[in-house]
């Protein structure tokens, strides 16, 4: 080996290596930086949507509350009631234009008060009745008269302005209102998100109870209160004062309302980036931006998008003067190490070149060289020396360790695979023991419960029905005192198989105990299905058993709870259940019984 050019290698190398640690160290460090910076701003942008969220939640609370006011206003309903038997009629003009006036002043007030974009209410065959209609300072009211052609008769009324029939006017429709309520007619309230004239929007639907003369005092329904609140530009304006970002609404991808309208269309990789989180880098023109996107949902479907913005332009700037600091740094570096390269380089290139030798005189068989070793150790101080005779030694000895480490890691790795397998296979056996019945195989009661709680969780999550059968074997006792134990056991692993056939995958059979068994029926679509399988398992379970050479002959008595119906959480239904399962044996046995409720 040349002493020059290992030097100038040494050296080159040195320099080389110095420049590519700074320039990794560099782009390190920009990296982490960038991170940091992004994190924090995913950590801002996951509190502003949070921020956004609870806004949400307000506004659509506050709206339930002015729909439960409004529908709940005494007389509300027998008022309904009395316009929709009378109205039709004529009679009585004024009283009834009276009535019409007062039940819009509460409709107006209601939805002044709750911010409101349309509020209407409906009689309880969906027919509009009164409505108000606000734009900023400007509201339109009215009510609805079929006599018998529809009529509205309509006011434009100033912030104070009263309701009379100096200010009234009478037209055939009114744009945005529907004389008849479209949607279904639900018996219960509703609210959600929905694009009202292109703009998202929350929607309530609440029903109106009340008392019908000469019916009694048993409530019925008489009406709904529909409400709508735009969640448009002053929803954003609103919320991005709250959270210092710029907030975009996009109907599809498609802008509504927004702070920044120059990002007017939603990316096509839009969804993408809400599975991974909804948080990402975007760039609007010249200027660089952190979005975080908000799927709004409705009905069970994306209805609408909010984009968060936060500008990048303090995280680009920090991040520009950190690569200022660090290249005036790796320039320092380099001056400070130029003259130690050459020193190192200097040092170790002629005893290298020695000891290289001495190497390669191993390599060929040749053994040492004893001038080159004298010449280290002349040189040296012996350290060169004694690394040279060291080498011998040092590679038989590896050698040797080498192929015995191979041999001991061999034996281990047999070993410890041997245990594995036997560990797993004790596992698996313990596991099955502590969830599985040891007489039919079937899941105990510890599984069962923990599968009907996933099966409720994911019951209310989806919002889908489920059902829970409690089944007892009727006269079981009697077989097994008269044929034994052992026909006993057959009898129920055979009843076990039967009510497993009845079921599909997804279901669940278990036994509890005794003759004693538990169904779970995660997804269903009615009460009907659940009664389908019951009967089903009775039917099966009413054929003869031949067991030990004797035909046996048991029913069963089976109880079914629903959900929701019937209860909501895992001790009603189990309750309810186990009661509908005693109402059918009380009322003969070999039956399936729904839970009803004791009158």
């Amino acid at each position: 080996m040349n002493t020059l050019r290992l030097r100038t290698r040494l050296l080159l190398g040195t320099i080389f290596f110095g420049v590519l640690i700074t320039v990794v160290s560099m782009l390190v460090v920009s990296w982490a930086v960038s991170r940091q910076y992004m994190e924090q701003a995913s950590e801002h942008s996951a509190k502003d949507a949070a921020i956004i969220n609870d806004n949400l939640s307000e506004r659509k609370s506050n709206q339930l509350i002015a729909s439960r006011q409004l529908a709940s206003q005494k007389n509300l309903g027998s008022t309904l009631w009395y316009l929709s038997q009378y109205a039709h009629i004529g009679e009585n003009r004024e009283t009834l234009f009276v009535t019409y006036q007062q039940l819009v002043k509460d409709t107006y007030k209601i939805g002044r008060v709750a911010k409101l974009s349309d509020i209407a209410i409906y009689d309880f065959e969906g027919e509009l009745v009164s409505f108000a209609q606000f734009d900023g300072h400007r509201t339109q009211v009215g009510f609805v008269e079929r006599t018998p052609k529809v009529v509205f008769s309509v006011a434009v009324l100033a912030d104070g302005e009263e309701l009379t029939r100096n200010n009234m006017r009478t037209i055939s429709s009114v744009a945005g209102l529907s004389a008849q309520l479209g949607d279904a007619m639900l018996n219960h309230e509703k609210i959600d998100y929905v694009i009202n004239a292109g703009g998202l929007a929350i929607r309530s639907q609440m029903p109106i109870m009340g008392e019908v003369f000469g019916q009694g005092v048993q409530a019925k329904q008489l009406g709904w209160v529909v409400m709508v609140q735009p969640l448009g530009q002053a929803f954003v304006d609103h919320v991005s004062q709250l959270t210092d970002t710029r907030v975009n609404i996009f109907v599809g991808n498609t802008l509504s309302s927004a702070n920044l309208p120059a990002y007017h269309t939603l990316s096509g990789g839009a969804a993408d980036k809400m599975n991974e989180g909804g948080f990402n880098e975007i760039v609007i023109g010249r200027d660089s931006f952190y979005q975080r996107l908000l799927p709004v949902m409705g009905e069970g479907r994306r209805v609408a998008t909010i984009a968060v913005l936060s500008s990048q332009e303090a995280v680009l700037k920090n991040t520009r003067q950190m690569l200022e600091i660090l290249g005036l740094i790796a320039i320092s570096s380099l001056v400070v190490i130029l003259p130690f390269a050459w020193y190192l380089a200097n040092s170790i290139a002629r005893p290298l070149t020695l000891l290289s030798r001495v190497f390669r005189g191993v390599a060929s068989g040749r053994g040492m060289i004893n001038r080159e070793l004298a010449e280290l150790a002349g040189r040296r101080g012996d350290e060169m020396g004694e690394l040279a005779e060291s080498f011998f030694a040092m590679s038989q000895a590896v050698k040797q360790k080498i192929q015995q480490i191979n041999e001991i890691n061999a034996s281990l790795e047999d070993s410890v695979a041997q245990r594995t397998r036997e560990l797993q296979i004790a596992n698996d056996e313990l596991t099955k023991l502590a969830t599985h019945d040891a007489l039919t195989g079937l899941p105990n009661r510890q599984l069962v419960n923990d599968r009907l709680l996933q099966a409720l969780s994911a019951a209310r999550r989806e919002q889908t029905t489920m059902a829970l059968m409690f089944i007892d074997l009727d006269e079981f006792k009697p077989v097994n005192d008269k044929y034994g134990h052992a026909v006993g056991d057959l009898l129920l692993k055979e009843a076990a198989r039967r009510i497993h056939e009845c079921l599909r995958k997804s279901d669940t059979v278990a036994r509890i105990g005794g003759d004693e068994f538990i169904v779970l029926l995660p997804v269903i679509e009615t009460e009907l299905d659940a009664c389908g399988v019951a009967e089903k398992i009775r039917a099966s379970l009413n054929l003869p058993f031949y067991l030990s050479g004797e035909q046996l002959s048991i029913s069963s008595s089976i109880g079914i709870a629903i959900y929701p119906q019937h209860g909501l959480d895992e001790h009603a239904l189990c309750q309810h259940a186990d009661i509908a399962m005693y109402q059918a044996k009380n009322s003969g046995r070999n039956a399936v019984r729904l839970f009803r409720a004791a009158a």
